[in-house]
């Protein structure tokens, strides 16, 4: 009974989204499901410009690629009501998305990520349709090459109780200097 009153709080905590729930590890170039949508990790650069000013010194610019598919338009629902990521370090450190570099012309068709993911037109990704998701961050220079990437999306479909799921991709970096 001494424990109840704590676990009651975890489960509204986990329920509205303020404790992260444990993802599932998708290695290298494997996809995986999650909540009615397949995800694949397809890019991840580090320090790819695009014209734009570089970051403060000391600080990378990191940008993973997802292409995502919604088994049904029910699963392209749950993503446009709540989609976040983080990218993670092996030290427990976690970053937020940057905007500040946001448009480089890096993808041709990209989706939007700003509290929920949708495609360019800010309406929800149709069932069968592949969307890719450009999300980028800024970085210490020493971690930006051994970064693993979060996701995590609602599965009630409720933004103010989302109950998420998530995944955590571990792929490496692409060689751009060629």
């Amino acid at each position: 009974m001494i424990g109840w009153p704590y676990l009651s709080e975890l489960d509204e905590a986990r329920e509205n989204g303020r404790v992260r729930p444990e993802a599932r590890l998708v290695e290298g170039e494997d996809t995986a499901s999650l909540v009615g949508s397949e995800w694949l990790a397809a890019v991840y650069v580090v320090g790819v410009l695009g014209g734009q000013p570089p970051p403060p010194e000391g600080v990378e610019l990191v940008d993973i690629g997802f292409r995502v598919t919604p088994e049904d338009d029910e699963a392209g629902e749950l993503l446009g009501a709540y989609c976040r990521f983080r990218a993670l370090d092996g030290e427990g450190r976690s970053w937020e998305p940057t905007l500040e570099y946001g448009d480089r012309g890096l993808s041709q068709d990209p989706g939007n990520t700003s509290g929920g993911c949708t495609d360019g037109s800010m309406q929800p990704v149709r069932g069968g349709t592949e969307q890719t998701f450009l999300v980028s961050y800024l970085v210490p220079e020493e971690v930006a090459e051994e970064l693993r990437f979060e996701v995590s999306v609602t599965t009630t479909g409720d933004s103010t109780r989302p109950a998420p799921e998530a995944l955590v991709f571990d792929i490496e970096p692409m060689d751009t200097t060629s």
